[in-house]
């Protein structure tokens, strides 16, 4: 499993106020969702007008798709928000985790029987 997540730092010349960056944010956020199978938000600067930060993460099983992905991203956002703001900053970072390797933090998997027991259901259809 791999998981990408990149940081995209807007800067909002035109914007003066936070209504019109607001606009702009979510202009590039209904585009990604529109367009890729990834979770977006806006993390940070939010009471400033003329900068924004969004994060976007995706998940596969090979790496190369999911920076293909993430690139796609990138250049879906700078269309978006093309005229009203600049892409001025991309961080990317990756995270590998082996397919028979326990999550950090989390616990062994359940097997099927136990989760059926435990949410109430029944293993026959």
């Amino acid at each position: 499993m791999v998981i990408g997540l990149l940081r995209l730092r807007l800067h909002l010349p035109a914007a003066h106020s936070l209504k019109d960056r607001r606009a702009v944010v979510r202009r590039a956020v209904d585009r990604v969702r529109a367009r890729f199978n990834v979770a977006v938000a806006e993390v940070g600067d939010q009471e400033r007008w003329q900068v924004a930060t969004l994060a976007v993460s995706a998940i596969s099983t090979e790496r190369g798709h999911v920076n293909e992905v993430l690139d796609k991203v990138t250049a879906a956002v700078a269309s978006a928000v093309a005229g009203a703001a600049l892409v001025s900053g991309r961080e990317l970072a990756f995270v590998v985790y082996p397919d028979d390797e326990a999550l950090p933090g989390g616990s062994e998997m359940d097997d099927a029987s136990g989760l059926m027991e435990k949410f109430g259901g029944s293993e026959e259809g």
